[in-house]
Formats: structure tokens, C-alpha cells, sequence
């Protein structure tokens, strides 16, 4: 990113957050992450359609943590709008604590993180 002349720092959820700007530089600053990710590779995983449906119950498992922590994430898609959904790279894949976290502190984001890890985090296929 610095090399296309923006600023970014990775956040905790192993992604890259990008300074406050304007809409329009904001729209620069996000075609260059797209670039750089597919020039690096950072940041897209390719899976089968076997792999797809094994991280997809671990997603649920994460999704059934969160409930028995008293969260209300939002609910599964089936397995195959998942997996369709992570094929066609139009939407994001499914992912659990994303409606959870929002908006939480940070001592409490970390906290249910810990205790309900995204499974992206450690899934090697």
C-alpha cells in the first residue's frame, strides 16, 4: 500500500484498515488494497467445495459460541449459499462475529475473540 502511496495498518481481524479520508480518496485507497491483494495474493484463499462446507460448520460452531455467550450474530446462510457466496467473490463469505463486534470495546472485542476465535483464523484447509 505505501508503494501505491497509501497509509494502512492491519487490524485485528488480520485485515488492513485504512486512515480517515474523503469518499474519493477512499475509493483510491480501496482500489489500491484490491490491487495489492491480487498482486500478493493476501488475503484470498482458494477452497474447494469440500474444504468450503468444513469451514462452513466451523463457522456455525463459532456462530453457536457466540449465542451461548449470550450474542445474537446473524444467522447461517446454507451450506451452499456459502459456499456459492465465497466461490463468486461478490459478497463476503459468512462470517459470524462480524455483526457481533461492531460497535463493541475493545476489552470486550478481544475477549469474545478469545472465547469464539473466527475459524478463518487457523483453517489450513
Amino acid at each position: 500500500m505505501e508503494e501505491l502511496g497509501f497509509e494502512a495498518e492491519v487490524d485485528n481481524f488480520g485485515g488492513i484498515s485504512s486512515p480517515e479520508m474523503s469518499p474519493e480518496l477512499g475509493e483510491q485507497w480501496h482500489a489500491a488494497a484490491d490491487q495489492c491483494s491480487e498482486e500478493t495474493g493476501w488475503g484470498v484463499e482458494d477452497y474447494d467445495d469440500d474444504q468450503l462446507a468444513e469451514l462452513y460448520t466451523l463457522e456455525v460452531a463459532q456462530y453457536e459460541c457466540l449465542l451461548e455467550l449470550g450474542y445474537s450474530p446473524e444467522e447461517p446462510p446454507s451450506v451452499q449459499q456459502y459456499i456459492d457466496s465465497w466461490s463468486s467473490r461478490t459478497d463476503p463469505p459468512y462470517q459470524p462475529f462480524g455483526t457481533v463486534i461492531a460497535g463493541l470495546p475493545p476489552a470486550e472485542m478481544e475477549s469474545v475473540l478469545q472465547a469464539c476465535p473466527p475459524p478463518r483464523w487457523s483453517f489450513l484447509g
